[in-house]
């Protein structure tokens, strides 16, 4: 009732909104896990801890710089000339992939460090990079899931890891997994490089990963060559003179310090090659900020590329991108003449699930979906009854009706784009009702008019589930 007011004045009332506002979340936000040069101090421990980077610099301050390189085999000619080979490369990718994310348009970002860099001889822990994927799971300022390193495993292990990514996902409802193609020539294979592909794409589509949850996430290939400056560990990378003797980099440089420019010279001309996942995030993110979550991260020029690792006939990737029998896609990475390297595909991983077959659909449905949860916070001690089914009802057609209205569904009327059922006999039964149960159903025409994308959210009055 409104207050009786006696003597003159101004005076003000607050009133409360009858309709909650869905609030509309941010998108584009990665974290990627793996091995760091640092990992804190006993004092400040970075380890399984989550810190939020927004540039390249930060991620050096906190987590130190790129693995150093020696794996080359260096000699110098009589003629003063050198030449490098590169003979092992490291696993340990993450600040480069972070590099490449920054460089293709990522801006916030987060980093789980699962511990130090590993030698030579220790390798790469899955049930470390496993310890990292778990405490994603109790993040909520995230959409995306990177993991670079995981390359680097077995095939088995590969496995195991990513179908595990892929269940995190789906568990938490509110991110997408962004993987890199896994392939590792058998030994001793003299085939060529497509051939080699070929093969590791018949692999990694029978045994790299399994058959669940493949709609929460997507695989892109080939790797990348990039145009990123290496880390030399210069004191143990042998150089071979002219006369057989063998010196350190670092001894070149103080005694022989135009060979040692050759030698530089000479390293930074092998290609380097990196996996892709970086690279597709920054693209997220980037499509995500410009143009929305709706849009395909498709048809966009990756940054710090040089061409993809391998190149392929333009026929090769029809079967890429749609595979028949197992239904799963891998997004192709191609060169295109003055268009530069192009992400060409936007598929998850379930390429023939009708539904959910494209990287948008399935993560405009899930942000939909975390937007409504994470705004409907007032239900949680409200009534159970039409009053609140009402208010719900309409707080959520407001919100599709804004996102309609930035053409983000098809179809020239609303009810061709969207549609919202809540209510007895309708989406929820009377036992529903009596325990407390909110069941909402959505329907989103993201392809085609009136074919509607169904989605259903369930509430608990009293404790949000």
């Amino acid at each position: 009732m409104p207050k009786e007011y006696i003597t003159p004045g101004v005076y003000v009332q607050e009133t409360s909104s009858t309709q909650p506002a869905i609030e509309a979340m941010a998108s584009g936000v990665p974290v990627f896990i793996g091995y760091t040069e640092l990992a804190g101090t006993s004092q400040e421990p970075l380890t399984l801890v989550p810190r939020r980077i927004s540039h390249q610099w930060e991620f050096i301050q906190l987590f130190g710089s790129a693995y150093p390189e020696s794996g080359f085999a260096v000699s110098i000619k009589a003629d003063g000339t050198a030449a490098a080979q590169v003979q092992s490369t490291s696993p340990h990718v993450l600040h480069d992939s972070l590099e490449l994310f920054f460089a293709n348009g990522g801006q916030d970002c987060w980093v789980i460090s699962v511990g130090r860099f590993k030698t030579a001889n220790e390798g790469l822990q899955l049930a470390e990079l496993q310890a990292g994927l778990d405490i994603a799971a109790t993040m909520q300022s995230i959409d995306l899931i990177v993991i670079p390193e995981m390359q680097a495993l077995s095939l088995d292990d590969y496995r195991t890891l990513a179908d595990a990514a892929l269940s995190h996902a789906a568990t938490c409802h509110d991110r997408f997994v962004i993987l890199d193609m896994l392939f590792k020539p058998s030994p001793g294979n003299t085939s060529s490089l497509a051939q080699h592909f070929h093969e590791g794409l018949e692999i990694y589509r029978e045994q790299g990963i399994g058959q669940q949850h493949l709609s929460w996430g997507a695989v892109y290939a080939p790797h990348l060559l990039v145009s990123l400056p290496r880390r030399l560990d210069e004191p143990n990378i042998q150089v071979t003179l002219a006369d057989g003797s063998e010196l350190s980099l670092s001894n070149l440089f103080a005694h022989h310090r135009a060979l040692y420019t050759a030698v530089i010279a000479a390293i930074h001309a092998q290609p380097r090659v990196l996996p892709p996942s970086g690279a597709v995030a920054g693209c997220y993110a980037a499509q995500d900020r410009n143009r929305g979550i709706w849009k395909a991260p498709a048809n966009m020029t990756l940054a710090l590329v040089n061409a993809p690792a391998v190149e392929l006939p333009v026929a090769d990737y029809e079967t890429m991108n749609v595979d028949v029998m197992r239904g799963k896609s891998i997004n192709p990475i191609r060169l295109f003449t003055h268009k530069g390297t192009l992400v060409w595909g936007a598929r998850t991983l379930a390429g023939n699930d009708n539904e959910w077959r494209y990287v948008p659909t399935r993560r405009l449905c899930t942000w939909i979906e975390t937007c409504i949860r994470r705004s409907s916070g007032w239900l949680t001690f409200e009534e159970n009854m039409p009053a609140t089914w009402q208010t719900l009802q309409a707080s959520v057609e407001t919100f599709l009706m804004m996102l309609w209205r930035n053409s983000v569904f098809t179809g020239e009327k609303p009810e061709q784009a969207f549609f919202v059922r809540v209510g007895q006999g309708l989406t929820m039964t009377l036992q529903d009702v009596a325990d407390g149960r909110v069941r909402l159903e959505i329907g989103v025409a993201t392809q085609r008019p009136a074919e509607f994308v169904h989605m259903q959210l369930s509430f608990m009055l009293g404790t949000q589930a």
